[in-house]
């Protein structure tokens, strides 16, 4: 019937457009005539597009107009959403009673426009707009015996905070970048531009994942090479809105890696040695005299070879040492411990005890009760680096915990809950899961903590010196929101070990 209607309206808007010229006299009876309304019976009128785009978490108005001779007081209105397969009545407003009634996952995010109900205005006024209201909605109204509908689609929306750019570290001959934002609906594109506004050349990797909120977190990395260009833009589109969002910076020629200049310098050293004793041995050899002091030369030539072979072969290993630990520092992040902290109680090996047999190592006598402050922070995935400052303290422990919920049921394990360095006596052990505690012959005064929850791993360094103590393989568990927080030890009436600040990656600015 609506269909119907509305054709007779655009027919006689056609026939008015191409109706012959009239005089003046003719133009001046038709102004005389009452206006002309056709109607064959109540209809819903719908808007040209029947597809509505409410953002998420505000309100949206799902539309819905009568066009009738009048409305009666006695008539119904519901509003039906469609999910897959069922029906859902989203609120119904009855005439008779006047009362209106809401489904319970709608509840107090529904209004009728009651006041023009008489006019014909049936839209419903939704609040607080979900993801998962997304979908089709049917307005129904019932009056003198006859139903009529119109179907609407709701399309939701969410745009999310500006993207954060982040230098990740050197990857190989470039640097690594990673493009951070949050709160998109439905998922975003992610483009990344050179500095004239074209789509970069270079391979890019995107993780979006859906956060419990409904909304989607956008997570996009890539690597620059040196000699591209040195600008770099993070945009973000969101194709349902037709709204960008974008971050731009410039990265300078000091972000990238050096260490391939000294290595030439070390190749090159080397040949040159290498040539020069090379030489050296020729004339030598050229020499007929076979005399004591043409000897000894040979000799000692033969002993500097060898000590300038062992002291470059030992500067890969040193220098590789040197990068690791950097890397690990890159990954630096804030820790907060106080006596505020949460305090946990864990069993860790007691002092080392006096052995008869003096050729046997000390071990530890047994477990002992320890306190311990735990960190504010957890981390459940990525790489995470501190630093605490011991000094020359006997009797300290510092790892992580891992907490999850069997622990006030079965305690907490080393090397399975919790991962340590323990110092008792000026003695180091380390707990290594099954294996118990190993003893550790060092005394440093600035431990360095990396935990690399991507290798499943925690690494000890001496800060100092830059070079690794000991590694111990982390158990992950499948539990999904397992955290690993820092801990330190704690004493009443004695000095406990410090968080020693690292000075931590922050975001580039944009320019």
């Amino acid at each position: 019937m609506a269909t119907n209607l509305l054709n007779l309206v655009f027919k006689m808007l056609k026939d008015k457009l191409h109706e012959p010229p009239c005089h003046k006299k003719c133009d001046m009876d038709k102004q005389k005539q009452p206006p002309f309304y056709v109607y064959t019976g109540p209809f819903i009128s719908s808007p040209p597009n029947s597809s509505i785009i409410g953002v998420i978490g505000e309100g949206v108005i799902l539309p819905c107009h009568v066009v009738a001779h009048n409305i009666p007081e006695v008539f119904s209105v519901q509003w039906i959403f469609h999910e897959q397969s069922q029906k859902i009545t989203v609120s119904r407003y009855d005439g008779k009673n006047k009362k209106e009634k809401q489904d319970e996952r709608y509840q107090g995010r529904t209004e009728f426009f009651r006041s023009e109900f008489r006019a014909g205005n049936m839209s419903l006024h939704l609040k607080k707009v979900r993801s998962s209201d997304e979908g089709s909605y049917t307005c129904v109204v019932s009056f003198n015996d006859t139903y009529h509908d119109v179907l609407i689609e709701l399309q939701v929306a969410a745009e999310g905070g500006v993207p954060s750019i982040f230098l990740r570290s050197h990857a190989k001959q470039g640097i690594g970048l990673t493009c951070h934002t949050a709160g998109w609906f439905p998922k975003p594109e992610v483009i990344w531009l050179d500095g004239h506004g074209q789509v970069r050349k270079e391979l890019s990797t995107t993780k979006m994942t859906m956060m419990p909120a409904g909304l989607y977190s956008v997570i996009t990395s890539m690597n620059l090479k040196p000699g591209s260009d040195m600008e770099v833009s993070c945009r973000i589109v969101h194709n349902l809105l037709n709204t960008t969002s974008e971050s731009r910076v410039l990265i300078a020629d000091i972000f990238f890696p050096s260490i391939s200049k000294w290595l030439i310098i070390f190749l090159v050293i080397l040949c040159l040695s290498m040539v020069l004793i090379s030489t050296v041995f020729s004339k030598l050899r050229s020499n007929h005299k076979k005399t004591v002091s043409s000897v000894k030369v040979k000799t000692e030539m033969e002993e500097a070879k060898s000590k300038l072979k062992k002291r470059f072969d030992l500067k890969p290993s040193r220098l590789k040492a040197e990068l690791d630990f950097w890397e690990a520092r890159s990954h630096a992040v804030p820790i907060t411990v106080n006596p505020d902290c949460r305090v946990l109680e864990l069993e860790v090996p007691g002092a080392p005890g006096v052995e008869s047999n003096a050729s046997e190592p000390a071990g530890p006598n047994g477990p002992s009760t320890v306190p311990v402050l735990v960190g504010k922070e957890g981390f459940a995935a990525g790489k995470h680096y501190w630093e605490v400052e011991v000094g020359q303290q006997q009797d300290w422990v510092l790892g992580v915990v891992r907490e999850k919920g069997r622990q006030e049921e079965e305690g907490t394990l080393p090397g399975e809950d919790y991962w340590a360095l323990h110092r008792s006596q000026g003695d180091i052990f380390s707990s290594k899961g099954d294996r118990g505690i190993e003893k550790q012959q060092m005394s440093y005064s600035v431990i360095g903590v990396l935990l690399d929850l991507e290798e499943g791993q925690l690494n000890f360094y001496e800060a100092e010196e830059m070079v690794i103590m000991v590694r111990m393989p982390l158990r992950l568990g499948k539990e999904p929101a397992e955290m690993f927080y820092p801990f330190l030890s704690k004493r009443e009436g004695t000095l406990t070990p410090l968080v020693r600040p690292v000075l931590t990656p922050v975001p580039l600015e944009t320019l």
